[in-house]
């Protein structure tokens, strides 16, 4: 494994920990301690094409899609 992949295991972790003590659910600001802003984008977007995180259209990010997402995205189909 490479230092990329290890630096972004890392800074996945932190994120997953960090939504966790947040109770399922955080914005940027509190993330903005783990890394800079571009890679924190970059981990973070990576972390949604993986499906290990989703973002809110407000910007928040959880562990889990909310339930009245799913239910929209069901009523698209």
């Amino acid at each position: 494994m490479s230092w990329k992949n290890i630096l972004k295991k890392d800074i996945e972790e932190e994120i997953l920990e960090e939504v966790k003590e947040e109770g399922g659910a955080l914005g940027m600001k509190n993330l903005k301690e783990i890394a800079d802003k571009k890679k924190l984008k970059e981990v973070l977007s990576s972390m949604e094409d993986e499906g290990k995180i989703f973002e809110h259209e407000h910007g928040d990010f959880y562990t889990h899609k909310p339930k009245r997402e799913e239910e929209d995205e069901g009523e698209e189909e």
